[in-house]
């Protein structure tokens, strides 16, 4: 059996570092605050010998062009190639980036090309809720902008109708004309 020095509870510590580590530790240690501060004091003095003091420096947003003030170590400025004044701005631009990388018209899905060019709402009802995608020419292939419209649901099927194609087929040129002036 072993007994704290400081706070006289007994123990069965099988090896010397853990009556070490109790000692240390021990509430009751009068020295126990003064080991982790005088830890907490030294690291913060090698950081500062290392890298440098913290400083306030002026960047610029890559993406809005805002300027504001960022902390960085003296020697790590700067630390990032871009910077970003707000969560939106990074999240805009690489989505922007990855748009212009994956997602470009050519091998993009139909839907994707014709939200890029279009508001999701039908061009006859402003219907918003779903939203169908219909290729004028009726090819699917052609996923060029002008030869897609969004049309909600409803409208869709009755233009592929007989019997009321002709009345949504005139919503529809209008609003090509609105949008692409043919």
């Amino acid at each position: 059996m072993w007994s704290c020095k400081y706070c006289e509870k007994e123990f069965n510590y099988e090896r010397n570092t853990e009556k070490a580590n109790h000692t240390r530790h021990c509430d009751s240690n009068p020295n126990r605050l003064r080991t982790y501060v005088k830890g907490k004091v030294s690291s913060h003095k090698r950081f500062e010998n290392l890298l440098g003091e913290k400083k306030s420096f002026s960047v610029v947003c890559h993406c809005c062009s805002t300027t504001f003030l960022v902390k960085e170590r003296e020697k790590q400025f700067p630390v990032k190639e871009k910077y970003f004044c707000s969560r939106a701005c990074a999240n805009s631009t690489g989505g922007k980036r990855k748009a212009e990388l994956y997602h470009y018209d050519d091998v993009a899905h139909y839907r994707t090309v014709a939200l890029r060019y279009h508001e999701p709402k039908c061009v006859v009802c402003d219907f918003d809720a779903v939203i169908d995608i219909h290729h004028l020419d009726e090819n699917h292939m052609n996923n060029d902008p002008k030869n897609l419209v969004c049309l909600c649901p409803n409208h869709h099927r009755m233009y592929h109708t007989n019997l009321y194609k002709k009345d949504i087929a005139t919503h529809i040129e209008r609003y090509i004309i609105n949008k692409w002036g043919q």
